[in-house]
């Protein structure tokens, strides 16, 4: 007997609908509907009415431990944007952030997001409440998301610092992370996390030139560092600005060290276009060039970044509506270009995040999300509601849509 037979579900726009069958946290079945599957003894049973399945969301950089902290940002830069929030975080009590972090997973899952990965500020061994908290949530909610953590602190400018991102790996955080491009010595910063990472055996995840400047291409630098360590496939970069600011040449160059790297990209548009180009004439979109790093081959990913909190007052842990963002940010209208932005947000992430591929097939985990459209394009088109959301084949949220004309 099945745990669960999705019937008359729409998984590709090019096919017949299907009906599927999960057990034990598996997809077990896949069969045209009304075939055999369609009789078979279950558990539970639903009719979806040609609806679309998709698999589980993936969010795979956001800040858990600042989320909707509500904090004003008067110029809308990152420097204040930083400065608001180191001012803050000496006076958040561990409810705050509990209770922020929790919003903010109910709000993904209720979205359809079945994995994230959040990076935590890390100040000192004294100062690891954040990681306590969020360690404990990963717990509590393990049923139910997939949840990864990342060390967000300077381990070459502040000693101490380094030591507070030491302990936190040695507790369970999972990513090595930093931000060279906004630390007095890029290069430096680099180096100390790969360090961190070959002492701990753990995979690094930066946050890699947030700026507008030309000038300041440490992707570049992280490529090179990434090779000569052997640690290609191995390591992530988010945000990746300045790539946008710089002439074809150079752009053909770095990408082509990113793609022999093996590194994951991560597009955040959302909190790009609020931060990016404040102080720019006209002001540019500020994002990386997510086409041409497709093309060369480098496994781009999109997601929320920052939700609610200084750095961007805008979100909702909505990746249908972050993929379609997207879309219209990096120019991609085509049809095929609109289903890769949304693999950017489902099987990309999963594959950088170890995964599987994240497609719907016999024997891949049943991560999987009913949305409200019976085309799969519409999915992104025009981002409908998560009428229900399934974790390794348990259903764990519903959603119930109703309209009435008068």
């Amino acid at each position: 007997m099945f745990d669960w037979v999705l019937r008359n579900a729409r998984i590709s726009d090019d096919a017949v609908r299907v009906d599927i069958a999960l057990q034990n946290g598996l997809i077990a079945a896949i069969e045209p509907a009304g075939g055999d599957l369609a009789e078979a003894e279950t558990a539970e049973k639903r009719d979806l009415n040609g609806r679309v399945l998709l698999p589980g969301l993936v969010d795979i950089h956001t800040h858990l431990d600042k989320t909707y902290s509500t904090l004003e940002n008067k110029s809308g830069t990152l420097g204040e944007a930083i400065q608001v929030w180191h001012k803050h975080r000496e006076h958040r009590t561990a409810s705050q952030i509990q209770q922020a972090a929790e919003r903010a997973l109910q709000n993904a899952i209720q979205n359809g997001v079945t994995a994230m990965r959040s990076h935590i500020d890390i100040g000192t061994p004294n100062d690891l409440l954040p990681v306590e908290i969020l360690l404990d949530l990963r717990q509590k909610y393990a049923t139910l998301i997939d949840l990864q953590f990342v060390t967000l602190g300077t381990a070459a400018d502040k000693p101490e610092w380094a030591a507070g991102m030491r302990e936190a790996l040695d507790m369970g955080v999972d990513f090595v992370g930093g931000c060279p491009a906004l630390c007095k010595d890029p290069k430096a910063e680099i180096d100390a996390a790969f360090v961190l990472a070959e002492e701990t055996g753990k995979p690094i995840d930066l946050h890699v030139d947030e700026t507008e400047d030309p000038n300041m291409i440490s992707l570049e630098y992280l490529a090179e560092k990434t090779i000569k360590t052997g640690m290609q496939g191995r390591v992530t970069a988010g945000h990746c600005c300045s790539l946008g600011f710089v002439d074809d040449e150079v752009q053909r160059r770095i990408i082509g060290k990113v793609a022999e790297a093996e590194i994951t990209i991560v597009t955040l548009p959302s909190c790009n276009l609020v931060l990016m180009g404040r102080t720019i004439s006209p002001a540019p979109r500020g994002t990386t060039p997510v086409k041409k790093l497709l093309a060369a081959g480098v496994n781009v990913c999109a997601a929320s970044d920052n939700v609610g909190d200084p750095f961007n007052p805008f979100g909702s842990y909505d990746l249908l509506q972050l993929a379609n963002l997207n879309a219209h940010v990096a120019h991609m209208t085509g049809k095929t270009e609109l289903y890769e932005s949304l693999n950017m947000v489902t099987q990309r992430p999963r594959i950088s995040m170890g995964l599987g591929d994240g497609s719907i097939k016999v024997g891949n985990q049943a991560d999987l999300v009913i949305v409200d459209c019976t085309q799969k394009l519409e999915a992104i088109l025009a981002p409908p509601a998560r009428l229900a959301t399934f974790k390794q084949g348990k259903l764990i949220v519903e959603t119930e849509v109703q309209t009435k004309w008068h």
